[in-house]
């Protein structure tokens, strides 16, 4: 039996996650619990014990993984970085519009491989592809008939990223403001069956003291925050699922993934190679489309019968093996264990 190992993490940046709550099945509510609760178990089994970084363990952690780098304030976690550099694993999670530090080479010296979805970084020595992993749950979701489905969902928070992040970022094209259009295109022209959800709608953004004084804008068709999306989306026969980037390839997060889940087909817009990932008869790819009410004409166009076909082909691929492999949380453990952790190499010597 090989040594015990431990392992820490730097989980995205976020607090919520510290004090191993990111390895608490009650308490960690994040949309990557079941990605964090399974790579645990499956790093136990293989008696490697893995934290996140503000623990302390019995023996030195044997490397320490970054998903993200840590913002420049956070000195506690940058020490860590500094002092452990020959150890340091980075995996780059969010864009360069929410964080573009990710994708300064300079604070990469600091790690000896880097893990992104961006191809243009990846050079198959230090930088390295990755697909980052989405969750299962509510992968067994079962279609709901066409008739008993509302019309049109979107379901995003009210947030617009640090405006000096936008300036920063080194690649892609925002869509915060097309989400705007299109609530605004789409409350207008079918304001009964249209609906909006997420956190922060119908009040001032955090921070904007304009809205604060001023005013802020009321969206009539909102109805509230999400308690579980899955379930609210398999209520819906479309979902209008709009990145937070476009103009780039292999940004994917889970937005498209959710609405797959839950039988709802997405009208995409964001990853411009979507189609090498996700086959283009189990979405509406919003750039077929020269405006929105193209966009309407047509999805008021779908007959039962073709819109059924979308939900076939969603089914059938949610069961493919190799979907499967590529892109969930069971296949990502076994890929940190393997290739980020080296120990296919550490087991052969």
């Amino acid at each position: 039996m090989q040594d015990e190992k431990f392992v820490s993490i730097f989980p995205y940046n976020g607090k919520q996650y510290l004090q191993n709550v990111a390895f608490d099945s009650q308490k960690n509510k994040g949309i990557e619990r079941s990605i964090f609760l399974t790579l645990k178990k499956y790093l136990n089994e293989r008696n490697i014990n893995i934290n996140t970084y503000d623990i302390s363990t019995k023996k030195a952690p044997y490397k320490y993984v970054y998903f993200d780098l840590p913002y420049p304030g956070n000195f506690s976690a940058w020490k860590l970085i500094i002092t452990n550099r020959n150890k340091n694993i980075l995996i780059c999670n969010e864009a360069s519009l929410t964080l573009p530090f990710n994708y300064w080479k300079i604070f990469h010296i600091f790690f000896t491989k880097v893990y992104t979805w961006y191809d243009e970084l990846v050079d198959n020595e230090k930088y390295l592809k990755i697909l980052l992993p989405k969750s299962s749950s509510g992968i067994e979701t079962r279609p709901k008939k066409f008739g008993e489905k509302k019309f049109l969902v979107l379901i995003n928070k009210n947030a617009l990223p640090f405006f000096p992040f936008q300036l920063l970022k080194s690649f892609g094209k925002e869509l915060y403001s097309e989400r705007i259009k299109s609530m605004e295109f789409f409350e207008n022209a079918i304001p009964d069956r249209f609906f909006i959800y997420g956190r922060g709608w119908n009040k001032p953004k955090k921070y904007n003291l304009t809205e604060k004084i001023f005013g802020f804008k009321k969206y009539p068709n909102y109805k509230g925050e999400v308690d579980d999306k899955i379930k609210l989306l398999s209520n819906f026969k479309y979902c209008l699922c709009f990145e937070n980037l476009t103009d780039v390839n292999g940004d994917i997060t889970e937005k498209i993934f959710d609405c797959l889940k839950a039988k709802c087909v997405p009208i995409y817009w964001g990853a411009t190679d979507i189609e090498k990932y996700i086959p283009k008869n189990c979405f509406i790819d919003f750039r077929d489309f020269k405006d929105y009410q193209k966009l309407l004409g047509y999805i008021n166009s779908i007959s039962e019968d073709e819109y059924n076909e979308y939900i076939k082909n969603i089914k059938y691929l949610l069961s493919e093996k190799k979907f499967i492999e590529t892109w969930f949380e069971d296949s990502f453990a076994k890929f940190f264990y393997e290739n980020i952790l080296e120990m296919k190499n550490y087991e052969k010597n």
